[in-house]
């Protein structure tokens, strides 16, 4: 180690003034996996909790995000601070070699392309639906016709998706995402100050936790998903969408290394050499002050990120709660996207157009996101 070199270089200056808004200029990593996680957990699952449960299912998804972000800043922080992927660490758990670091990693590089083909293919059916390819017809190469002409467009898409992540770089990337993301937060707003919700019942079902029974429309209506299914099954499913999954924040973590804040994307730095740099009498005070600075970047990352994504949940939730578990209808196995469309049409019928926009923004933005951050999970794996 260099002792005459400082540990921790020196914070920009936007990073320094403490209560300013210059932290913005360091939410970027954090936008992008709000938009590839923006997808068929909060368009679908949301509205499908709140079709189902009511309002009584919004302090699932409140809770979920918010500890899904303080275990996302905790691994930016270390990286930050470090320079060492939380991985890394994990080899010096107790326990047999690696045991733990390969629990994670390798349940999720066996999900991550069943994830990712997932998402094509429900895009897919929705194309397939609104173009009236799903009539009855003798099959094609093997496959019956709405099958076939669901992998046909789940394949256009995930071939745009690539020649647009190939043609692009991490600042588009960026810009393009928060773009996504804030066009679907504005358009959720929106519906949801319209639709008229209950807000003695949201605060209700934000703070006092609590999962109803199956009301007997949903065991009439849609027997066949529900009976038999425990009510927290149910909700497991929501929680796994929400949010994002590990291979989704393995490689958001990763993406810091070219960032470059504090230590992230340079030499590591070990237990002793960090003992050794905040224990000079001369330097160890202001490196503790310049990592202290350089954790706000991932924590505005981490908030901004993180609040947007939270948002579109409840949004979500709340629409499906306020519009379609009244209706008696569910989001269900073949319509994941379809009865969604009544958040807009109730305003117009022309803004069918609108929400159908959306959905392919936000979908698109999942895939062509996950290109970039997946090839940082799989590397860092």
């Amino acid at each position: 180690m260099n002792v005459n070199k400082p540990l921790y270089p020196n914070p920009p200056s936007t990073l320094r003034r403490p209560g300013g808004f210059g932290g913005f200029a360091f939410v970027g990593p954090g936008v992008i996996i709000a938009s590839v996680t923006i997808g068929n957990g909060e368009l679908v699952q949301a509205s499908r909790g709140g079709a189902v449960f009511g309002y009584s299912i919004l302090w699932c998804f409140l809770f979920a995000g918010l500890f899904k972000a303080v275990q996302v800043y905790a691994a930016a922080r270390h990286m930050t601070l470090t320079g060492q992927h939380p991985i890394t660490t994990w080899r010096n758990i107790p326990g047999p070699t690696l045991w733990f670091p390969l629990l994670l990693i390798l349940p999720t590089l066996a999900v991550m392309p069943v994830g990712f083909s997932a998402i094509a293919e429900i895009v897919g059916s929705y194309i397939r639906d609104l173009g009236g390819f799903s009539i009855e017809a003798p099959t094609v190469w093997g496959f019956e016709r709405p099958e076939f002409w669901q992998n046909v467009w789940a394949t256009a898409i995930l071939s745009f998706c690539l020649l647009l992540a190939l043609a692009s770089n991490l600042t588009l990337l960026q810009r393009i995402s928060t773009a996504v993301v804030g066009i679907l937060l504005i358009c959720a707003v929106v519906s949801v100050l319209v639709s008229g919700p209950d807000l003695f019942k949201i605060l209700l079902g934000l703070f006092m936790p609590r999962i109803d029974a199956y009301q007997p429309w949903v065991l009439n209506n849609y027997g066949d998903e529900f009976i038999g299914r425990n009510q927290w099954l149910e909700v497991a499913i929501y929680l796994s969408a929400v949010g994002g999954g590990t291979y989704d924040y393995v490689g958001y973590v990763a993406l810091l290394r070219e960032k470059k804040w504090g230590l992230a994307g340079g030499p590591v730095a070990g237990r002793s050499q960090l003992d050794q740099a905040v224990s000079n009498p001369r330097t160890g005070k202001e490196m503790i002050r310049r990592a202290r600075i350089w954790t706000r970047a991932p924590l505005w990352d981490t908030c901004v990120s993180f609040t947007a994504v939270i948002l579109v949940t409840l949004l979500f939730a709340v629409l499906g709660a306020t519009m379609l578990h009244e209706k008696q209808v569910i989001p269900a196995t073949g319509n994941m996207l379809v009865e969604q469309e009544q958040f807009l049409v109730n305003l117009h019928y022309q803004l069918r157009w609108v929400y159908r926009a959306g959905v392919f923004m936000a979908y698109v933005g999942t895939l062509y996101g996950a290109f970039e951050i997946y090839q940082y999970t799989f590397v860092e794996s």
